[in-house]
């Protein structure tokens, strides 16, 4: 038997952080559905939808805990604010980059995350990254920079400068999340909906929001928040950090594609060759990871 043979209990727990982690991935790819059907700018986006994000969040901490809310939301202790803060820091550095680069250079940023996670998760827990991890984000890096090809600029080094603040957030999550596994994910959640809404809101317009503005960003905020966050979070805990950096990016990939199925935006030949790139990249460290652990 392979020396890296996991117990079916530790093969069960792996599968089920992959299969969470790409729900998130799918479920955050869906943004610009909503971003398209919406006529407010980004700052009001960001901050309404954090906002009633936050209400999906508190009526989910109570329901689930009852009396024991206030108890849940202090068992989080600083680890789980760190996970808030940088959630939170993510979004609004990703606005950010986006008023002040490229959307290309951003996407060639956040397919850093993987390598990002990677080191911090050693420096952190000294977490050994497999080699077919590497490959994999080495091989989706290049996918998205196929993807944004002709596209691709130097931008301005401020908004680069946002773009790496977001990756670097986002793999702090993925980090923290996997070295504190028991953690509570509703309050954390809470308090990521609750810093970006702060943050947010002296920059929004919120009376600029119309009444299909505000259904569409009810429903916006339910798929990105309560439903890919958590789902992102749970399945963190369970795979290695870079995993779940190397996973999180087909949310670049599949993006395009919805946009493309619904509106009818051509993304062009880039997009589907850089696409198919990261994609295979991704099935094929997911597929070989699995048939390694079983051997």
């Amino acid at each position: 038997m392979s020396a890296i043979t996991a117990s079916p209990d530790a093969r069960s727990v792996h599968r089920l952080g992959v299969f969470l982690v790409l729900a998130s991935a799918v479920a955050w790819s869906i943004s610009g559905i909503f971003a398209r059907m919406l006529t407010v700018d980004a700052w009001t986006t960001v901050s309404l939808r954090a906002a009633i994000g936050g209400i999906y969040m508190a009526v989910g901490l109570v329901y689930v805990h009852r009396a024991d809310s206030l108890a849940a939301i202090r068992s989080i202790g600083w680890f789980g604010l760190v996970i808030a803060a940088c959630a939170s820091l993510s979004m609004l550095f990703y606005v950010g980059a986006l008023y002040h680069t490229t959307i290309a250079n951003v996407s060639v940023i956040y397919a850093t995350t993987p390598f990002l996670a990677a080191g911090l998760a050693w420096l952190i827990m000294r977490e050994r990254v497999s080699r077919r991890t590497l490959i994999a984000s080495g091989g989706a890096l290049v996918g998205v920079i196929v993807m944004v090809g002709g596209s691709f600029g130097s931008g301005h080094l401020f908004g680069d400068a946002m773009a790496l603040g977001m990756a670097a957030s986002f793999a702090v999550v993925a980090v923290v999340a996997r070295a504190r596994p028991g953690l509570e994910m509703l309050p954390v959640n809470l308090f990521c909906c609750l810093f970006t809404a702060l943050v947010g809101l002296p920059f929004a317009s919120p009376g600029t929001a119309t009444a299909q503005d505000w259904v569409v960003l009810t429903l916006f905020a339910f798929t990105s928040i309560p439903l890919a966050f958590f789902m992102f979070l749970a399945g963190a805990r369970r795979i290695p950090a870079a995993e779940s950096g190397l996973i999180s990016t087909l949310d670049v990939v599949l993006a395009p594609l919805w946009v493309y199925l619904i509106f009818a935006e051509d993304p062009g030949p880039a997009a589907l060759i850089g696409g198919a790139i990261v994609l295979s990249a991704v099935i094929w460290h997911i597929l070989g990871g699995w048939r390694l652990k079983s051997a």
